[in-house]
């Protein structure tokens, strides 16, 4: 299984479209996208211009190929034209730690 996890610092101005286009991808990575297992944005309880995001993917090859799923192209445009930043982001395979 491979997990990301990362921040993302959504602008103000911006916040409530944005916030509609990371609802509107994640029902479409549900609804088109093999291997998902858990696709998940949630807002900082100490900042609300700070998103969490937190994924599961049953292969790499699934990863990847959500990347260049037609639903992921508004979003980008969308973080591209309002300035998303990437706070942090991070990936590794679940195996590699074992059961908590």
């Amino acid at each position: 299984m491979i997990v990301l996890g990362g921040t993302l610092r959504i602008p103000a101005e911006g916040r409530d479209e944005i916030l509609q286009a990371l609802k509107t991808l994640k029902k479409a990575t549900w609804a088109n996208d093999v291997g998902v297992v858990a696709y998940h944005f949630s807002i900082d309880l100490d900042d609300e211009n700070l998103i969490h995001v937190y994924e599961e993917w049953k292969t790499v090859e699934d990863l990847k190929a959500h990347g260049q799923k037609p639903h992921m192209v508004p979003f980008r445009a969308l973080r591209e034209e309002k300035g998303v930043e990437v706070v942090t982001f991070s990936r590794w395979r679940a195996e590699e730690l074992g059961r908590y």
